[in-house]
């Protein structure tokens, strides 16, 4: 017996370990393209027009991975519910390690003119059709592998491995440019060598990635012709609004607080508090540092205590330190250190409902239809969370201060508070509480 649980404990990590190592490769190569942002656009953008004009261009092209996400996404989804996790799991780490590689060998625009702009916004289209798939197909692969009582932890270890990749953009980026500054003739690895990196060690994930196990839920229905008879997203469309209400509520928190702190607060520390950039760029580091290390340890607490619970902890430290770092950090002078300890709290407290998304949307949804289920409502949010939220609390704080990016983040918080009242409400399919699987999509439970 104790034989048995050991060798499935180790086949239960290495398929955790695999499919997370992919999944930060993805997200390293989708994100690393703002790291060099501004090298980029200088060669690959007509060298005499105006800098505002060249930076409007590439961060267009970089905002278009985003926007095809959602519909990736869902197509993705749709053939993982009907042939596979494990195929498309592959393709899709393939689908971004290709033209990350390719960007990274790019001609420029003193090369081949206006085809080196374009052939960037394909290889970005590439890439969003590639990161709408990875993260809903490895957050499913990993929720069906994982132990009833290890759903939380697996959760947390798996998003927290995922985050680690805008610490490894961050230093391949700063890597390159030491790189670049031993030579003259080196100059265009500043922005060439991470995607190069990048797009190898994608490859090698494809090729480890063709030696993970199917998961044995989707086996199970597979083998006992239990996959849904009709389109597995209108199956999710017609019976399980609710859970998709439910997921999209999730993701306002899940991605509110790290696009605040992480993506928006910088520019602010920069621009309008005029910070120091060398501990701007301190704080951001150790802040993400703080919050992926810090996933894996909420999520061991939530196999403990339970979903709800958890929402109700994560509601109330993240609005009592919302309240907090935003009434401290204006106090602080352009160079106190303490900062960084400030961002590092606030970091590890957002990754309390980041370290229940995978497992909890995952949940919501039954193995038949369990990736177009998930995959639905993430892109959804996540489209319109963490890509807008940037942007209106720039413009917010123009007018009210840094009491817009708190009020959001309580928004957020009294969102968790009533998931963690209606969480209970819901069937869920996978952990200690699992529901029974159902026969087919016909006769799925309603919400």
């Amino acid at each position: 017996m104790a034989t048995a649980i050991v060798r499935t404990r180790r086949k239960e990590f290495q398929n955790l370990s695999l499919a997370s190592l992919g999944a930060v490769l993805e997200y390293f190569d989708f994100q690393v393209y703002v790291f060099v942002a501004a090298l980029l656009g200088n060669a690959i953008f007509p060298p005499g027009q105006s800098i505002w004009k060249t930076q409007v261009q590439t961060f267009g092209i970089y905002a278009i991975g985003y926007l095809v996400r959602p519909i990736a996404g869902m197509l993705i989804a749709h053939y993982a519910d009907r042939i596979g996790r494990k195929k498309l799991f592959v393709f899709t780490v393939f689908l971004m390690s290709v033209p990350t590689l390719l960007m990274g060998l790019l001609p420029t625009y003193e090369t081949i003119g206006w085809l080196a702009p374009a052939s960037l916004l394909v290889l970005r289209i590439l890439q969003g059709c590639a990161v709408g798939g990875e993260l809903p197909g490895a957050s499913v692969f990993v929720s069906e592998h994982a132990s009833p009582r290890r759903l939380g932890v697996t959760s947390g270890f798996f998003y927290g491995m995922i985050n680690f990749g805008l610490l490894l953009g961050a230093a391949a980026a700063a890597f390159a440019q030491w790189i670049a500054a031993l030579d003259p003739a080196l100059a265009s690895l500043a922005w060439r060598l991470p995607f190069i990196l990048g797009g190898g060690f994608g490859l090698v994930a494809a090729y480890l990635r063709r030696h993970l196990e199917e998961t044995p839920m989707f086996e199970e229905i597979r083998r006992e012709q239990k996959l849904s008879r009709e389109v597995p997203l209108v199956a999710v469309l017609r019976r399980y609004r609710w859970q998709c209400v439910f997921a999209v509520a999730l993701v306002f928190p899940f991605a509110t607080t790290p696009a605040i702190y992480f993506q928006y607060m910088p520019t602010y520390f920069l621009t309008i508090a005029h910070t120091d950039p060398g501990l701007v760029f301190r704080a951001n580091v150790f802040g993400v540092a703080a919050f992926v290390a810090a996933m894996p340890l909420w999520g061991l607490l939530r196999d403990r205590v339970g979903w709800a619970p958890m929402l109700v902890l994560g509601a109330v430290l993240n609005a009592g330190s919302a309240i907090w770092f935003f009434n401290y950090v204006p106090t602080l002078g352009p160079s106190d250190t303490h900062l960084v300890y400030a961002v590092m709290v606030a970091g590890a407290l957002s990754a309390i409902p980041h370290s229940m998304i995978a497992g909890l949307i995952s949940a919501l949804f039954p193995t038949a239809i369990r990736q177009s289920g998930y995959a639905f409502p993430y892109s959804v949010g996540t489209a319109l969370v963490s890509g807008l939220t940037p942007l209106a609390i720039a413009a917010l704080v123009r007018e009210y201060g840094l009491g817009a990016p708190m009020v959001q983040i309580l928004l957020g918080s009294c969102i968790a508070l009533v998931l963690a009242a209606t969480v209970r409400l819901l069937p869920l399919y996978l952990g200690e509480v699992a529901a029974p699987a159902p026969v087919n999509a016909e006769r799925l439970p309603s919400a």
